[in-house]
Formats: structure tokens, C-alpha cells, sequence
């Protein structure tokens, strides 16, 4: 449950540039809130998460985890807004 969500709105302080590099799903957190700068494919940007424990519970459909991350990608690829300019 979300109890707080702090924004800086005029981007002054994050120059408006969010980064993905952790969330939680179930009981359990995944991704690390510094992590080593990743590379990825060109065109793939604003994300920075790398988890092995993630890894090991998403391609395991028997682990305790699994459907609490099934939902959370599924809700992830959902609810989002997309402006086209």
C-alpha cells in the first residue's frame, strides 16, 4: 500500500527524468536503488534495473512470487499514459 508519493513538478531538482530501477511485488522488492548504470539495446531509456532474484522468480512459474509478478508486469504494460507529440 502507498502511503506517500512525493513529486517535483517544475523537474528543478530530477530535471524530469524518471528512471525504473526497483519496485516490489508480493512481499518482495526487486532492483536496487543505485545501481551500476546499465546499457541497453538503443531505443530502451529511462530504465535502469537488473535483479537476478527477479530473474530466478520469473522463469520459475512455481516460485511463491510468481503471479504477484505476473500481475505486476501485466498492470505495469496496462496503466500507463503515452503522449504522442
Amino acid at each position: 500500500m502507498v502511503n506517500y508519493i512525493f513529486s517535483d513538478k517544475t523537474g528543478t531538482l530530477t530535471q524530469n527524468i524518471m528512471e525504473f530501477k526497483k519496485f516490489s511485488a508480493g512481499s518482495e522488492t526487486y532492483g536496487s536503488s543505485n545501481p551500476d548504470k546499465i546499457e541497453y539495446e538503443e531505443g530502451i531509456t529511462n530504465v535502469n534495473f537488473s535483479d537476478s532474484k527477479f530473474d530466478e522468480a520469473w522463469n520459475d512459474s512455481n516460485s511463491d512470487n510468481y503471479q504477484n509478478l505476473v500481475d505486476f508486469i501485466n498492470i505495469l504494460a496496462i496503466c500507463h499514459t503515452i503522449i504522442v507529440e
